[in-house]
C-alpha cells in the first residue's frame, strides 16, 4: 500500500512540475512559410486573412490556386503555377484571389496580393534572388 501511495505522489509531483514549467521563450515557433524561415516578416504590416491549407468548405490551398489560375490566360496560368509561391509573403499564389503579375527588371513576378507590391518594388533584387533559389 505504501508503494502505491508513494508512486501516486511521485506521478502527481511530476505532472504538476511538467505543467508548471514555461516554454523557453528564446526558441521561435516553427513556421511553414519560407519567408518566416528566412527571418522576414512580410505580413506584419497587412492582413491576408486565413492562410491555412484547408479553408472554407474543406477546399485545399492547391484547389484554390487551381481555381484562381483558371481565370488567367493559359500563358499567365502556366507562369504563376511555375512560380507557385509569392516571394514576399511565402504564401501559395491564388489562395487569396487572383495573383498579381508584375514586370520586375524584365522578369515576370507573381505576388499573392496588392499588399505585397510595395515591398517587392522596394527590394527587387532580394525578391528576384528568392525566386532563383
Amino acid at each position: 500500500m505504501k508503494c502505491v501511495i508513494i508512486l501516486a505522489v511521485a506521478v502527481l509531483s511530476l505532472g504538476v512540475y511538467g505543467c508548471s514549467t514555461s516554454e523557453d521563450s528564446t526558441t521561435p515557433a516553427p513556421s511553414s512559410s519560407p519567408s518566416a524561415q528566412d527571418g522576414s516578416s512580410a505580413h506584419a504590416d497587412h492582413e491576408h486573412g486565413n492562410h491555412v491549407d484547408e479553408g472554407d468548405n474543406g477546399v485545399t490551398g492547391m484547389e484554390k490556386m487551381k481555381a484562381e489560375l483558371a481565370n488567367l490566360s493559359p500563358a499567365d496560368a502556366t507562369s504563376a503555377e511555375k512560380q507557385h509561391i509569392c516571394p514576399v509573403s511565402g504564401e501559395m499564389l491564388g489562395t487569396m484571389g487572383a495573383p498579381i503579375k508584375i514586370d520586375l527588371k524584365g522578369q515576370e513576378v507573381w505576388i499573392c496580393c496588392d499588399g505585397c507590391r510595395e515591398k517587392l518594388l522596394a527590394n527587387p533584387d532580394d525578391y528576384l534572388a528568392k525566386l532563383k533559389n
